[in-house]
């Protein structure tokens, strides 16, 4: 079966360097896609890719780590859903860094597939301070299924 595209969605957060949020030890919900699968010839082979990047200020006084977990199908609380990456980034008191990025995939159950639609979600957190988020922020996503062969 020949690759079928299923569906692309963007969530922004903020589209420039401009915030002043406040990321710190409970996590916020930075980013929120739901991918369509509906249509999925081969609701067995579905296949969806996620990027995101996130634009931080740390404190240069304090190490702080900062967390980005992406997680399928929760409510938009951490810990509601499947976590399917999670990634830790110390500061090591640097005050200022390039926007962190993530890079993710994951294969749907074909019950999930079945559900029609896929909630993935983006999550940010601060653990020994507070630190700024501000931006850019975006996340997104894409779906597809079918083989080569």
């Amino acid at each position: 079966m020949a690759i079928q595209f299923l569906d692309q969605r963007l969530s922004t957060f903020l589209i420039d360097s401009s915030g002043t949020g406040s990321i710190a030890d409970t996590p916020t919900l930075i980013g929120d896609i739901g991918l369509q699968v509906v249509a999925a010839q081969d609701i067995n082979s579905v296949r969806v890719s996620l990027t995101g990047m996130a634009g931080i200020i740390a404190n240069p006084e304090a190490d702080a780590s900062i967390t980005l977990c992406i997680e399928k199908n929760g409510t938009g609380t951490l810990g509601s859903g499947t976590v399917i990456f999670r990634e830790d980034f110390d500061t090591n008191f640097v005050p200022a860094f390039s926007p962190l990025v993530v890079v993710a995939g994951d294969y749907p159950t074909s019950a999930e597939v079945l559900a029609g639609q896929i909630r993935y979600t983006l999550f940010a957190s601060s653990s020994g301070t507070s630190l700024t988020l501000n931006g850019p922020v975006t996340f997104n996503g894409s779906a597809s299924t079918g083989t080569t062969t």
